[in-house]
């Protein structure tokens, strides 16, 4: 792994996948199947290669390389996002909320009922080539939890996915992006080797392998702002990133 400081690599986060916005709910954590489908031919037409957090050691170029995320694993990961990623030979990280069949968290906050992706089909995806991480077993903001709690969310969600998979489990996301420096403590006594964030971080996912910033695509994400952020330079200071 050859870390880089000219080439930012991008880590995308993702939620889920729509065929419609009649699909969705009121928060803007989806993005429209046809829009998706563009942003993957602007990957593959202008030769960038996605790689999982499990890929990362093995690179000695990392340029051009991106990392798709997708949190919480929600049912359309599998019936849109998957068919898409094989069409394209594509990989992608999906972090899983392992105790938990519909997406309780988003209903408690006016989201409707959606379902999460079940053990066969998480399966089926793996052995495709996608890497699971965990994203605790409830879903719940680590901030507002006991230490044992904490624990127990972190410990617990890599024990689920490493039982189901029967593999290593690398990777793990903050819900909420919520964190402190006693979480990502546990995080990585719990042996996950790359913690996760939302926006906070540094902008060069090696200063800080328990903290790694990503940039959000979503619905309102264009194709002319998703050049930008898929660049390797989206987090170099610059006026033009003010409007992307």
């Amino acid at each position: 792994m050859k870390k880089t400081d000219t080439y930012q690599i991008p880590v995308l986060m993702y939620h889920r996948v729509v065929n419609d916005r009649s699909e969705a709910g009121k928060h803007n954590i989806y993005v429209k199947l046809d829009h998706l489908r563009k942003q993957f031919n602007f990957i593959k037409r202008n030769s960038y290669q996605t790689i999982t957090f499990k890929d990362l050691n093995s690179q000695n170029d990392l340029n051009k390389k991106i990392i798709l995320t997708f949190d919480d694993g929600y049912v359309d990961n599998y019936t849109l996002l998957f068919p898409l990623l094989k069409e394209f030979n594509f990989t992608a990280v999906i972090f899983l909320v392992t105790k938990l069949t519909k997406n309780k968290w988003g209903i408690a906050c006016g989201e409707p009922v959606i379902g999460l992706i079940n053990e066969a089909q998480i399966k089926e995806m793996h052995a495709y080539g996608i890497e699971f991480g965990g994203h605790t077993r409830n879903h719940l903001n680590l901030l507002l939890l006991s230490s044992e709690q904490i624990r127990d969310e972190i410990f617990g969600s890599k024990t689920d996915i490493e039982k189901m998979l029967n593999t290593e489990v690398i990777s793990f996301s903050y819900p909420f992006g919520a964190l402190d420096e006693n979480i990502k403590s546990i995080v990585k006594e719990s042996g996950y080797l790359y913690g996760i964030s939302t926006k906070s971080g540094p902008d060069n996912i090696f200063d800080d392998l328990l903290q790694i910033k990503r940039i959000e695509i979503s619905n309102r994400t264009k194709l002319y702002r998703f050049r930008k952020k898929v660049s390797g330079d989206y987090f170099k200071p610059s006026l033009l990133n003010k409007f992307f």
